[in-house]
């Protein structure tokens, strides 16, 4: 009985001190979430404007036949996928549920720039086609994300690859983030887009030649922002899940230590009352 009681002081033991470990993650997690949060809201400004800017620029007058490669498909028949997880575990499902997500909607033999450890191990081991490995990103370096920008419009400007999409965790506010697909290039011109009589100083193509890679910049930036949010809401959740199933644990291994103490006390007792008894 002593070694019983002994082994659940033990568990009990464990099984706080973990819990403070996943308290201790929860807060820097919760810390981590609202200062990315901000970084992004702030960005997805930028953004949005930006985007703006582009879509003035193409309601200019337009040539009868549309030739920027940034607006018109090629026929490569070779999509490009940027595809961003994280590099560290203990996020619950976030990176799994993109990569099913990824398994159900991009052929294997679809060219993939993989951002994030979890994801590049995952993608290698099931036969995609990585021709880009990016495992550096725990934080936004703009030296890395200029580089990607480039190699990518390389790419598709060489007309190697038809289109590129960005596949990543959309942050919908702090418990909800789901897989997403952000289409890129060719830009989706939208159809009741005002034709307006304006005179672009330079030209409309050089114009759109320099706003739209900077435009895909900002894209790719505000995507990975958005991934790094979603991912600290599900750290955050996952340990504060396992704060919950610790304080469950603790209660019943509590009570399992008080019945087996209550136990020891009680076989004491009768050893005692039966010693007296015998004298």
């Amino acid at each position: 009985m002593a070694g019983q009681i002994s082994n659940i002081r033990r568990q009990l033991k464990s099984v706080k001190a973990t819990q403070k470990i996943t308290n201790a993650m929860a807060l820097v997690s919760t810390a981590k979430l609202r200062k990315q949060r901000s970084r992004m809201v702030e960005n997805n400004n930028y953004s949005n404007r930006y985007y703006g800017l582009v879509l003035r620029a193409m309601s200019a007058p337009r040539p009868k036949v549309e030739t920027n490669p940034y607006i018109v498909e090629n026929n490569a028949n070779n999509r490009l996928h940027v595809i961003i997880t994280s590099n560290s575990g203990l996020c619950g499902g976030y990176n799994m549920e993109l990569l099913k997500y990824v398994e159900k909607t991009i052929k294997k033999e679809d060219p993939i720039f993989a951002i994030g450890e979890f994801g590049i191990e995952w993608l290698d081991a099931n036969g995609f086609t990585v021709i880009r490995r990016i495992n550096t990103l725990d934080d936004v370096i703009p030296s890395v994300i200029s580089k990607l920008v480039n190699d990518v419009l390389v790419l598709y400007k060489a007309k190697e690859i038809s289109s590129i999409d960005i596949i990543y965790t959309q942050f919908i506010n702090t418990i909800t983030f789901e897989p997403s697909t952000f289409h890129l290039l060719p830009l989706d011109v939208p159809e009741d887009l005002e034709q307006r009589d304006i005179e672009l100083v330079p030209d409309r193509d050089t114009l759109l030649d320099y706003l739209i890679p900077q435009y895909v910049g900002s894209v790719i930036y505000a995507t990975f922002l958005e991934a790094k949010t979603s991912e600290h809401a599900a750290r955050r959740s996952a340990m504060d899940n396992a704060n919950r199933n610790a304080e469950e644990l603790i209660e019943r291994i509590s009570l399992e230590y008080n019945q087996a103490r209550q136990t020891a006390i009680t076989q004491e007792v009768n050893e005692i009352t039966a010693g007296a008894d015998a004298l």
